[in-house]
């Protein structure tokens, strides 16, 4: 098969074809999925209610427009009585689309330059956040073409450290627009309220804007979001994935403090599928889902909560320098019996030493049928069998055992 396409990913040999529950395929090979859509699906692959949506959607002759609908409308209202903070809503085509949304909008709010990013997260391809901090917090760029000024005008601050991110804030504090943070980091999912009440503290004090990076968390995590668990009020929040119920979509929520100082400012939120009538009402179907079914949440957090302590006790037994990290349905696999409160960038395993042996443990899930993200994320979903997550667990101790004992 010829392959020209340069995104992520493409420069492999497995492109998989179709997915059904719990399961991934490349031709007539099935594999267990442990990435859903990088998360996105919470109800696996193909669920009932992704599935009648597009059933219902197809039958009342739905049409996709690039103009208001009502869809979005209605989605809009669901979305607020999930996230009662939010004032108002923008809707946009992707992830990436609503982080560049939200640095503008809070470039409207005021001048100052300086972004402030906490170290582990991860905001998606766009052009200002697309660094990661070196070991002196200085930012090294993931990509040509970017522009030097932005270079200039971001600092990284170390996660869940309060002593050190406040020396670096104290300094830069008359020129800082924006802390945005991932209050759950997908490459260390624990959180540290005290460090989270302490940006919110700065940036109320100091006049900047709190940006919450929710894209993982919104309505993967039970009670719907972060902010609402530890009751912090991000002066921005943006969120995607399983809001799209398995189709593209990036939200953008705001205070009423930030609408009132934005809405007789000119700020650009166009863009042609942007609240599209697809994604909204295969989206309203999907909230209004998860709204009325909050067990299946605390079912799939028991599963998740089965695979770490079995994994970790294993860990200790076979002595294997590894632990996993879990919050909720969102888990990390560290090769590190060491307590880590933070990773440096969002694809750090640590033991850099056992770099060979973990793209062998990887391959060696493939060949058993599993499919373990490139990341290293893992999320489960609703669909996941018993008889499936017994075999991921004896999987992961059989191919750990070999590679790491």
């Amino acid at each position: 098969m010829n392959n020209y396409i340069l995104n992520e990913g493409y420069n492999k040999k497995i492109f998989f074809e179709k997915g059904y529950r719990d399961k991934i395929f490349i031709k007539k090979k099935s594999y267990i999925d442990l990435s859903y859509n990088a998360g996105a699906l919470i109800l696996g692959h193909n669920s009932k209610v992704y599935t009648d949506s597009i059933k219902k959607y197809l039958k009342n002759q739905i049409s996709t427009f690039a103009h208001p609908n009502k869809y979005a409308l209605e989605f809009s209202k669901n979305i607020k009585k999930k996230f009662n903070t939010f004032s108002n809503i923008i809707f946009c085509n992707s992830g990436s689309e609503a982080i560049i949304r939200a640095l503008r909008i809070s470039r409207a709010v005021n001048k100052k330059k300086i972004i402030v990013s906490v170290a582990g997260s991860w905001h998606g391809s766009v052009d200002k956040l697309l660094y990661y901090p070196n070991k002196r917090m200085k930012p090294i760029p993931l990509s040509s073409g970017l522009e030097d000024n932005d270079k200039k005008n971001i600092i990284y601050i170390p996660n869940n450290n309060i002593i050190n991110s406040k020396k670096i804030l104290k300094k830069y504090k008359k020129k800082i627009n924006c802390i945005i943070i991932e209050p759950l980091q997908a490459s260390l999912p624990i959180i540290d309220k005290n460090y989270l009440k302490f940006l919110e503290k700065f940036c109320k004090i100091n006049k900047c804007n709190l940006i919450f990076d929710e894209m993982i968390t919104g309505l993967r995590v039970k009670e719907g979001s972060i902010q609402k668990i530890l009751n912090i009020r991000p002066d921005i929040t943006t969120l995607g994935k399983i809001l799209g119920g398995g189709t593209p979509i990036g939200i953008v929520g705001i205070t009423n403090k930030i609408y009132q100082k934005i809405k007789k400012k000119k700020i650009f939120f166009g863009g042609t599928f942007s609240a599209n009538s697809f994604t909204s009402f295969i989206g309203n179907e999907t909230i209004k889902f998860l709204s009325k079914n909050l067990n299946l949440y605390r079912n799939l957090n028991k599963k998740c909560e089965f695979f770490e302590k079995n994994l970790n006790i294993f860990f200790k037994e076979k002595r294997v320098d590894a632990t996993i990290y879990r919050y909720q349905s969102i888990i990390k696999l560290v090769f590190s019996k060491q307590k880590i409160n933070s990773l440096m960038i969002k694809r750090d395993f640590l033991r850099k030493n056992q770099k060979i042996n973990i793209l062998k443990f990887k391959d060696f899930l493939m060949k058993k049928g599993i499919h373990f993200p490139s990341n290293g994320t893992i999320f489960f979903s609703t669909a996941l069998t018993d008889k499936n997550l017994n075999y991921i667990l004896g999987s992961f101790k059989e191919g750990l055992k070999k590679y790491f004992v």
